[in-house]
């Protein structure tokens, strides 16, 4: 029990710290999406592509090239 009780917050806190590391870039580039790629679905890097080829706030811009992941 104690072994699963580990790995759930580990799973827990693993995925929370990707949670926070992508919201400022959701947060910057939410409107950029929503005007040059709302019909791009989410995964496999395909925002990030179409948002790259587009003319995106300096913001956004920033925030994609501060991501790590």
């Amino acid at each position: 029990m104690t072994k699963l009780c580990l790995a759930v917050i580990a799973c827990v806190i693993g995925f929370s710290t990707v949670a926070v590391a992508v919201e400022p870039m959701y947060v910057a580039c939410n409107d950029d999406y929503y005007k040059y790629c709302p019909s791009v679905q989410p995964g496999g890097g395909r925002i990030v592509a179409c948002l790259s080829k587009k003319n995106i706030t300096n913001a956004c811009r920033q925030s994609m090239a501060n991501q790590t992941c």
